[in-house]
């Protein structure tokens, strides 16, 4: 059965962007990392999120 593994997706503004999947959506935060940051000098994050894990029986 196919399914999505990963999907990266660039954001402006790092805290909105978590707030939407993990308050809103109830994601889980698996990591929030500093990264390089840009050419113009821009911090970036390394943000990891992903569906609670559910059991199956």
């Amino acid at each position: 059965m196919p399914h999505l593994e990963l999907i990266a997706i660039i954001v402006d503004d790092y805290d909105p962007a978590i707030a939407f999947f993990v308050d809103a959506l109830g994601f889980d935060l698996v990591e929030d990392s500093p990264a390089l940051t840009t050419v113009g000098g821009r911090p970036k994050r390394w943000v990891v999120v992903r569906p609670p894990i559910t059991v199956r029986p």
